[in-house]
């Protein structure tokens, strides 16, 4: 594993060296061997040498020569100097070289193995340490973002930082603030219409794109560090970046308006590209890490307050932060739904839900503070009577359902969710009309037709739609007089068919486009439903 070089002018001591010694025995596997100092050069030119043992005293190139080539060099060389002199200048010239040991001739063979040997266990303790070392900044590089994004989630929430622990991870993860810095808070409000219309996954798609639009806008004019999307919000905080007219990072009327302008245009580009709207709140300055936390409160609290879909509000500046915010009456109002549940009147229960969401589509209503509001007054009636029953929720439809990030995003997404619930605690009596169970299964066929190359079961669809499989498959067969597995199998024949007829697709390529995991299942599958394979329907 480690290599090592005897160099003296005296061949017999060199060759004594090289084959007496049990070298590797100690994790020596190579031994070279140089007779002068000119010779040594040529084989560390040419060969990775980890250790040399040198004589001090040679003709031409002595040994304190070769360690001063090797320090110029830089080579990774750990120098052992011998000499048959007892002098003090020797000495003090192998101390000032950083030769690792020094030794006056004859030396012990014991004493040299054992000099190498804690040579050796040096570097491999080194390497060790430099391996460990790699695989940190490896795995820290490869985590960067999401480390970055919750240290500013966890200092938006207020989360109690030590100062010295914060300044440690604003230099570790390259982030380019620090005390003192006058910051701004920009969050980014989705459109409900993006989550009515795309599954959890594709939000995530949508929200990367989102930021990375933002990113390439505002980072050759702003530092820029952003946060995790949380109730369908984006918080980003900016920083001026210094310029030949200004020697600090700090915010200048200029700053503003030019924000502004990046501003709408990422709402243009969000429009144009992604046929969506965002409303965009700019937070007037706060002190960074100070302020932060206030700051995003009251920016947040305009957000929720705000029932605008497209737009830049300026909180110092825009009328909209002082909108007085008033309870939904509906919700309030006798008989309340919990009584309607108690007494379950389905036809009072109907009239019930159509008065709330009526007042909560409302444009003055549709806010995030109203949706949520209604949410947990509505989530409060479905536990009470999911306990009456002597059940809980996650008994008919699952753990993650009922999550609030999934559902308070618009007033349409609330009324589906609610409509399902309902249904499903009163025994499958229908609440409303079918407009509800339209839209889940409207849901559910555009997943599959989205994902029909990937695995789709089941349970990946009862989790875009946040469902309980079992009452998902239930459901879907009652609305449809389908089971969802044949469904998904004929929308898969169907697409293969097509590829068959439409495209130069190979069976190999067509299998994979549909989702199935190999050729063989795929030409089965395809000859059960259709009565031949899949080469001779292509040929007739």
């Amino acid at each position: 594993m480690f290599s090592l070089l005897i160099v003296d002018d005296h061949k017999h001591q060199v060759d004594t060296l090289a084959a007496t010694l049990p070298w590797n025995e100690i994790g020596i596997t190579t031994v070279h061997k140089a007779y002068g100092g000119q010779s040594a050069l040529a084989l560390i030119e040419d060969h990775p040498i980890d250790i040399m043992i040198a004589d001090i005293r040679m003709p031409g190139i002595t040994g304190l020569e070769l360690i001063q080539f090797i320090n110029q060099r830089n080579k990774k060389i750990d120098c052992i100097l011998l000499t048959g002199y007892a002098e003090f200048e020797y000495a003090k010239k192998a101390i000032e070289l950083h030769a690792v040991d020094y030794f006056i001739k004859p030396v012990r063979d014991e004493m040299l193995l054992d000099s190498v040997k804690k040579i050796i266990i040096k570097r491999q303790n080194d390497l060790q340490q430099h391996q460990i070392y790699e695989q940190a900044t490896s795995l820290l590089h490869q985590n960067l973002p999401l480390l970055k994004e919750n240290l500013l989630f966890e200092i938006l929430q207020g989360a109690n930082i030590g100062n010295s622990q914060l300044s440690e991870k604003l230099n570790m993860y390259q982030i380019p603030m620090t005390y003192g810095d006058v910051i701004k808070i920009v969050v980014i409000k989705f459109d409900p219409y993006f989550y009515e219309s795309y599954n959890a996954s594709d939000m995530k798609l949508f929200e990367y794109a989102i930021r990375n639009m933002a990113e390439e806008l505002l980072s050759p004019h702003f530092h820029l560090w952003s946060s995790k999307a949380t109730q369908a919000n984006l918080p980003l905080l900016l920083l001026p970046k210094t310029t030949e007219n200004s020697e600090t990072d700090t915010w200048h009327p200029s700053h503003q308006d030019l924000l502004i302008s990046l501003a709408n245009r990422l709402v243009e580009q969000v429009d144009h590209y992604l046929k969506g709207n965002i409303s965009i709140f700019i937070s007037n300055q706060a002190q960074f890490p100070k302020d932060i936390h206030s700051v995003f409160l009251s920016v947040r609290s305009t957000v929720m307050k705000s029932a605008e879909r497209q737009g830049i509000f300026v909180l110092e500046q825009d009328i909209i932060q002082n909108r007085k915010l008033a309870p939904l009456s509906t919700l309030y109002q006798v008989p309340m739904l919990i009584q309607l549940m108690d007494m379950g009147n389905m036809e009072k229960i109907n009239e019930k839900f159509i008065a709330i969401f009526h007042e909560l589509e409302q444009s003055q209503s549709d806010s995030q503070a109203h949706i949520r509001e209604a949410y947990l007054h509505l989530l409060s009636c479905f536990t009470y009577l999911a306990h009456k029953k002597g059940i809980v929720l996650e008994d008919i439809i699952g753990t993650s359902s009922h999550s609030e990030s999934h559902v308070i995003h618009s007033a349409k997404q609330l009324k589906t969710w609610s409509g399902i619930i309902m249904e499903a605690l009163m025994d499958g009596v229908p609440l409303m009309n079918d407009e509800n169970h339209q839209q889940l299964v409207n849901k559910i066929h555009h997943y599959i037709q989205q994902n029909l190359g990937k695995d789709v079961t089941l349970q990946t669809i009862s989790d875009a739609v946040y469902l309980h499989a079992v009452y998902l498959s239930k459901i879907y067969k009652e609305i449809t007089g389908m089971n969802l597995s044949e469904y998904i199998l004929r929308v898969r024949m169907e697409e293969a068919k097509n590829l068959l007829e439409n495209t130069s697709c190979k069976i190999y390529e067509i299998t994979e486009k549909i989702g199935y995991q190999s050729p063989q299942h795929f030409i089965r599958r395809f000859k059960q439903y259709y009565g031949v394979t899949p080469e001779i329907y292509r040929k007739q």
